[in-house]
């Protein structure tokens, strides 16, 4: 059986302000530092012989405070990115809507077909989010593995594992630190927690504009 712990990178100052990032190479705050240490510290009596992440800063970042405490090299991979998101990059939904009116109307009403322009769209992100799972699965086939990435790869790990299709994107919530286990045993996903924050103690609503 191999058992996915996957924690959603910390904090970045475009998430405090609700920005939009993408691929942007945002890199993580104090408080994004201090809740992927406090991530790392509820891993700690987990066997984990693997971490992966996104190459992105924030993640690779989350992933590096989790390896050194497992005494493991972290591995990063593309397939783990954040969704491209296109032209919206850098901006608040506010600035989005103001700027791509016709566009952002179109997506307030149907997210999943109606991406942002020059967006990948959310069934290429599930694609490549199958690729990481079949390799991890098969990599580590009886073992812990820690992924530190973003919230539109957990959801697409998700959904990969489960064989749905993009529209379970938004039904699950994701903050920045919070941990989701997944199991593959034989082939048939288990999920067995989602989203837990028990560790951050005083945490809010989540933050970020995953799209």
């Amino acid at each position: 059986m191999t058992r996915l712990f996957m924690v959603r990178h910390g904090e970045t100052a475009w998430n405090a302000d609700g920005r939009i990032q993408g691929h942007t190479d945002v890199e993580l705050t104090e408080t994004g530092i201090e809740q992927a240490r406090l991530a790392a510290e509820r891993l700690r009596r987990e066997r984990i012989a693997a971490v992966y992440s996104s190459d992105l800063k924030r993640a690779s970042a989350t992933g590096e405070i989790i390896a050194a405490i497992h005494a493991v090299k972290l591995t990063t991979t593309p397939l783990l990115r954040e969704a491209f998101l296109g032209e919206w990059q850098g901006l608040t939904p506010q600035e989005a809507a103001a700027k791509f009116p016709r566009e952002f109307a179109a997506y307030s009403q149907d997210s999943i077909s109606n991406r942002p322009p020059g967006a990948e769209r959310l069934e290429d992100v599930i694609s490549r989010c199958a690729q990481f799972l079949a390799h991890v699965t098969k990599a580590h086939p009886d073992g812990g593995v820690a992924v530190a990435g973003h919230g539109g790869v957990i959801r697409g790990i998700i959904a990969a594992a489960f064989e749905v299709g993009p529209d379970i994107y938004r039904q699950i919530r994701l903050d920045n630190g919070g941990l989701s286990v997944l199991d593959i045993n034989g082939g048939r996903p288990f999920l067995i927690s989602l989203n837990d924050t028990c560790h951050l103690p005083g945490q809010g609503i989540g933050n970020g504009a995953d799209l």
